[in-house]
């Protein structure tokens, strides 16, 4: 219990003081918050702030590239998609899969925006945001972590070996090359957030694996939205009493943690992704001045998440099924 209020009491804080500051991408203080406080254990501001250091790179690198070749959308993607392949090349097991995944978005991101005509203009604003989140991130469990010093240390994670085949490469630069294509070409800033599952999904080993994580990541995301929506009609479009959004906030981050703590082996991924599921929306539409309680933009980011898993799970069944069925056809010739 007191390691999970530990880790809520920095989630929380980090979301209040995102509302609070009012910054562009106030959303990246909560996202920094939710990585420090569940992977990283130290007290040190240093330490922590490594842990967020190579997303805060990536960000900075994406700008230059975009900067440099503002007026050629291609040779941007280009260059986004050798750093996929270069990424997914060393990515070889489950612990540099999982550090891989929030650099890799961060370029999406910053490319995405850059190449929108309505953000374009707001890319320092952003890269300013992006920086002074990771800070305050660090900077807020450092103070609660010294304030509540961390008793008990959790096992280090097994390494899990997993060689990437040419087939991988291929399937990361389709997934996500692809998907970074649509967005950049279409403009749909909205939809940006919808290319986590297709990172994470394309690193996945095998085609089965792509099908549970797609199941797994639409029950998460999804129940993370709908959270959000229950959550929306408690405030009834308003956060005037600071103090009660405080509170309902603290008691829903730690009902999610609790959940992912206590919650069996196989169901322990999908309720530790619900709760970033569930942030995003929740500090990006919830509790903000209006009629629609930010219903609207929660059911577009919820559509927009079924839809990108649906084609992540409907291509993994096809892979699966393609890679088998020379086993299928041996098999019918070994019984004639």
């Amino acid at each position: 219990m007191y390691e999970l209020i530990r880790k809520s009491l920095i989630i929380v804080m980090c979301l209040m003081l995102s509302k609070m500051l009012h910054l562009d991408v106030s959303v990246y203080v909560v996202l920094f918050a939710i990585v420090v406080a569940t992977t990283s254990f130290s007290k040190h501001f240093h330490h922590l702030l490594q842990r967020l250091a190579p997303s805060v790179c990536a960000a900075i690198g994406a700008v230059f590239v975009n900067q440099l070749f503002a007026s050629h959308p291609f040779i941007i993607w280009t260059c986004s998609i050798l750093y996929f392949d270069h990424v997914r090349r060393h990515a070889d097991n489950n612990l540099r899969i999982r550090m891989a995944t929030l650099p890799l978005f961060m370029i999406i991101f910053i490319t995405t925006y850059h190449s929108s005509s309505d953000y374009t203009l707001a890319i320092p604003n952003i890269i300013r945001d992006v920086i002074l989140s990771a800070l305050l991130a660090a900077l807020v469990a450092s103070l609660i972590n010294h304030l509540m010093p961390i008793r008990t240390h959790p096992p280090k994670p097994t390494v899990v070996s997993q060689p990437v085949t040419g087939t991988d490469r291929l399937k990361m630069l389709i997934l996500v090359g692809g998907g970074l294509a649509f967005i950049m070409i279409n403009e749909v800033t909205s939809a940006v957030f919808c290319l986590v599952p297709l990172i994470t999904s394309a690193m996945q080993p095998t085609h089965e694996h792509m099908k549970q994580h797609a199941t797994e990541k639409i029950l998460s995301q999804v129940g993370g939205c709908s959270l959000a929506v229950i959550a929306s009609f408690m405030y009834s479009g308003t956060e005037v009493n600071v103090f009660t959004y405080f509170v309902v906030s603290f008691l829903m981050v730690y009902l999610i943690l609790k959940w992912s703590h206590y919650s069996e082996p196989r169901d322990r991924a999908i309720h530790a992704d619900a709760l970033m599921g569930f942030l995003i929306p929740y500090q990006l539409y919830v509790a903000h001045y209006g009629n629609d309680f930010g219903l609207s933009s929660i059911a577009l980011r919820a559509i927009e998440l079924v839809i990108a898993l649906l084609i992540i799970y409907t291509l993994a069944h096809w892979l699966n099924h393609l890679s088998n069925y020379p086993n299928d056809d041996k098999a019918r010739h070994g019984r004639t």
